[in-house]
């Protein structure tokens, strides 16, 4: 089964801006969706980075289930990974996109679905 793999990439000029003082909506939302511990505000935070377009479109991983692809995403085997872009090691606010369209954020524990949206596709 493909998975398509999305990450709130930040840019040289993101980082600049946050070593800066400023403010940055990547780095925002990354940190929220990182300390959402018990993971009850995690899918929205996701939908709204899905809706403000933060999240890119990285790799398609070939893999059983959702915890396989973060399996492969972060040990391999490397031929399971389709690299589209950078790729960093799965981790926390993550999206991960089944064939079917369905949805899921890695959270601090496990993963949480949340509603299908038509821009992202395994």
């Amino acid at each position: 089964m493909k998975f398509a793999v999305y990450q709130i990439i930040l840019s040289k000029a993101d980082i600049a801006a946050i070593n800066a003082g400023e403010a940055n909506t990547k780095f925002t939302t990354k940190t929220k969706m990182s300390m959402d511990f018990d993971g009850h505000k995690i899918a929205g935070l996701a939908y709204a980075a899905v809706e403000d377009n933060l999240y890119s479109h990285v790799a398609n991983i070939t893999a059983v289930d959702y915890n396989d692809c973060f399996e492969v995403g972060n040990i391999g085997p490397e031929a399971n990974i389709e690299r589209l872009g950078r790729m960093q090691s799965l981790s926390v606010g993550d999206v991960i996109v089944n064939e079917d369209g369905t949805c899921a954020v890695i959270a601090n524990k496990g993963f949480v679905a949340f509603s299908h949206n038509p821009k992202m596709v395994a």
